[in-house]
């Protein structure tokens, strides 16, 4: 690396900026800034300030979790040179090669596995280019994934009290016929979300039903390879950049409920304008205070009454 360079930008953009994208982005971060400071030296001076200088530099979520959701935001766009590129900047703030794959492994709910192969395809690439694929050929998952150790009796307690005696029903209805392990992950996670998809496709097709709640709720979200916390925080960020408001409004409500505070939501919500613009990221933003507002949480975003 050029150390004319980095002072050059060092003195025209401000020593912080230049010092935060390097420790950042060691590898590509100069030749970033050099060819915008070769067209366009105001864009460029703004670009930084915006990016390197503010959103990246705010801390509100550990640079583990803010990257892990900006690779997962880039695969869902296809934007597979700016992930490719973000694979190695995941390992230098803690992230696993293992986490770094489950990330683009549990993006194939919302991608579909053709998407999510391509980009397991290139993190297997750069992980052997960086001599650390051992790292994850030696951490596969038993055959049968986690589920070994999980009894009904363990995790009934933690389910959340069902509203009516009519749902209670419903409950048992639907464990007795497709089976305890998918729908106590789904009452764990996620049993905000009611049941008329599950009705619905019960109705309609329910071998499909019963694949699919073995496949997301059975498997995926149980393999535990990511903290629910984590995984949900990278769910947001994949609806935010697909612009899929139903399951966002869901994974919004489910991050909040697995332990992730609302300003670290919101920093997800923030920091995608630099990925996807700004006007999905106000949309979602006033859909989290919605949310925070519904579950009687209102205000606990204010910083100033």
């Amino acid at each position: 690396m050029n150390n004319d360079r980095i002072e050059h930008f060092k003195k025209k953009y401000g020593e912080a900026i230049i010092a935060n994208g390097l420790r950042l982005r060691p590898d590509d971060f100069i030749d970033e800034v050099e060819w915008r400071d070769a067209v366009d030296q105001h864009y460029t001076k703004i670009w930084l300030e915006f990016t390197y200088g503010g959103l990246y530099a705010r801390r509100v979520l550990d640079e583990r979790t803010r990257l892990l959701v900006a690779i997962a935001q880039f695969l869902t766009l296809n934007e597979m040179e700016e992930f490719e590129r973000l694979l190695p900047c995941a390992l230098t703030a803690g992230a696993t090669p293992r986490e770094v794959l489950e990330v683009i492994l549990q993006s194939t709910v919302y991608v579909g596995y053709v998407k999510a192969g391509r980009g397991a395809k290139v993190c297997i690439r750069v992980m052997k280019e960086l001599g650390r694929l051992h790292e994850i050929t030696d951490t596969q998952m038993p055959l049968d994934g986690a589920n070994g150790p999980r009894t009904l009796e363990d995790e009934r307690p933690q389910w959340p009290q069902a509203e009516s005696p009519e749902v209670a029903a419903l409950r048992e209805k639907f464990i007795e016929k497709y089976g305890w392990g998918s729908m106590s992950t789904r009452l764990r996670l996620q049993a905000h979300q009611g049941y008329e998809t599950l009705q619905s496709f019960d109705r309609i097709d329910p071998h499909y039903l019963q694949l699919w709640l073995d496949f997301i709720y059975g498997n995926m979200y149980t393999r535990g390879v990511l903290d629910d916390r984590t995984r949900l925080l990278m769910m947001v960020g994949i609806c935010l950049a697909a612009n899929e408001p139903v399951q966002l409004e869901n994974h919004l409500r489910g991050s909040l409920m697995q332990g992730a505070t609302p300003r670290e939501v919101l920093e997800v919500i923030l920091n995608s304008t630099a990925i996807v613009g700004m006007p999905t990221t106000i949309m979602t933003r006033r859909m989290l205070e919605k949310v925070m507002e519904e579950d009687g949480r209102g205000g606990e975003l204010d910083l100033v009454s």
